[in-house]
């Protein structure tokens, strides 16, 4: 199968720059485009107010604070994958905002994505039962073949 448009997730993980190489291997040896797409996390306020750890602002003004702290590290990642892509492969980059799995593959769809390729953080255990893996789901969901990276 000749690949055109291949989709790398990207999230600063080191799975994720491993499945940025193989992307780039990829694309070097089929011609095809590059798109590397940063998916923002979703920042909740609590039910009932106050401070609370991890991914959870307690007012609408720190979600805000937040989400232009997430949109700069993302452009901070993307940037770093970027430098690491030959210039002679025609990249883009992609900042979307909701939840990694279903951005991924809404995009694959909507932009006629021929191969995703993911990395994979190597849950394991209770850890991977209970939360899942992005790169699990993507499998499970993509209409387009995946690549998993290791």
């Amino acid at each position: 199968m000749l690949f055109t448009k291949i989709l790398v997730a990207v999230d600063g993980s080191e799975g994720s720059f491993k499945a940025l190489n193989n992307g780039i291997e990829i694309a070097r040896n089929t011609g095809a485009e590059l798109t590397l797409l940063y998916v923002t996390t979703e920042i909740a306020l609590p039910l009932y107010g106050g401070v609370h750890p991890g991914g959870v602002a307690s007012t609408v003004v720190e979600v805000k604070e937040a989400e232009v702290v997430e949109q700069s590290h993302g452009e901070e990642i993307l940037n770093r994958a970027l430098r690491r892509v030959d210039p002679e492969i025609k990249t883009t980059t992609a900042i979307l905002h909701g939840d990694p799995t279903a951005t991924i593959c809404a995009y694959a769809d909507s932009h006629n994505i021929d191969l995703i390729v993911i990395g994979n953080r190597g849950h394991s255990g209770f850890k991977k039962l209970f939360l899942g893996s992005v790169s699990q789901k993507v499998i499970t969901n993509a209409h387009q073949p995946v690549l998993v990276a290791k």
